[in-house]
């Protein structure tokens, strides 16, 4: 039987979500002060026409948040492409409709390059679209392939799986993609929503002692855990949403690993590896964790892929992993 391939002229978008960051961020703003301006928007005395009134305030408040969110997300993705983009020296995303080819070497983009498999970091599919599907490689960052998911997807699954660990050869190097992130910033994030919630209930309450009881329930019950949740957004997207865009490759050789983009180069005997288990509100997961004694810590999200599983148990049969330990 013949290895899938795939060859065929389609449109090809390079896209940059180097901006999402800032993105989440405003529409974070945006919608605190947006359930800022609901909680006193509602006035608990009003009766006849005034509830009424009220409740299209309400309404007309919901709507201008959504909205809201839509022109913050598209004014800021305008000032990329516009201004920040020329600004910062970066040449223009490739865009165009050109020939691409899949087959066991990698993918060859005329006019653009090729990606060896173990450079493509994951692929990631649209919802609501048959026809659009997200690469993610390490030399051209994220490319839009506009032609039929189920045509693709199965193709470029194909070699994936046959470059994951599980498969790999064993007197080479070990080859495992993993998502990259920071344990202790994310926690940082979910103490700061702590913090936010509480600052913003103390103000209330010192500023605004005799709101009346509905207000104040609505603050405690309503206000304070959205501006938590608000707040947790942003580190809960980096590990589920937007965690194709973290993934990266890495090889161990025998006890060095390293990426595949030369930003982590670390001897595993040089360092304290442990396997962890984080859990809390709106989340449970677990990650491994790499100290060395010099350089940039490093934190790897594991999902259960066979290529983590295969370096998981590589580096417990050579005594570089300890057993999980919980950490929160």
């Amino acid at each position: 039987m013949n290895p899938p391939a795939f060859s065929r002229k389609i449109p090809v978008t390079q896209t940059d979500a180097s901006g999402i960051g800032v993105i989440v961020l405003l529409c974070t703003a945006y919608s605190v002060l947006m359930a800022w301006a609901g909680t006193w928007l509602y006035d608990e005395d009003a009766t006849g026409w005034r509830i009424a009134l009220g409740l299209i305030g309400m309404l007309a408040l919901i709507a201008l948040w959504v909205v809201g969110l839509v022109v913050v997300s598209y004014a800021w993705i305008w000032v990329e492409e516009h201004w920040l983009q020329s600004a910062r020296g970066r040449p223009k995303p490739f865009r165009q409709s050109t020939q691409i080819d899949i087959d066991g070497r990698g993918l060859s983009i005329q006019g653009l390059g090729h990606v060896d498999w173990i450079d493509v970091l994951a692929i990631e599919g649209i919802p609501d679209s048959d026809n659009y599907l997200l690469v993610h490689t390490r030399p051209f960052n994220k490319l839009m392939l506009t032609a039929p998911v189920d045509e693709l997807a199965p193709v470029i699954n194909h070699y994936l799986a046959l470059r994951s660990g599980a498969k790999a050869i064993p007197t080479g190097p070990l080859q495992s993609r993993a998502i990259v992130f920071c344990s202790r910033c994310f926690l940082a994030w979910i103490w700061a929503g702590y913090a936010l919630a509480a600052a913003v209930g103390v103000a209330l309450f010192l500023n605004a002692p005799d709101v009346g009881f509905l207000k104040t329930v609505v603050a405690l019950c309503v206000l304070m855990p959205m501006i938590a949740w608000l707040v947790w957004a942003i580190p809960f997207s980096q590990i589920s949403i937007f965690s194709r865009s973290r993934v990266r490759a890495f090889e161990l050789d025998n006890t060095r690993l390293r990426s595949t983009d030369g930003e982590w180069h670390v001897d595993l005997l040089q360092a304290r590896v442990s396997h962890r288990h984080a859990r809390g509100i709106g989340y449970e997961f677990d990650f491994l964790a790499i100290r060395p004694k010099a350089g940039k810590n490093l934190d790897l999200l594991l999902e259960g892929g066979a290529d983590q599983e295969a370096l998981l148990d590589v580096l417990s049969e050579r005594g570089l992993l300890p057993q999980m330990n919980s950490g929160r």
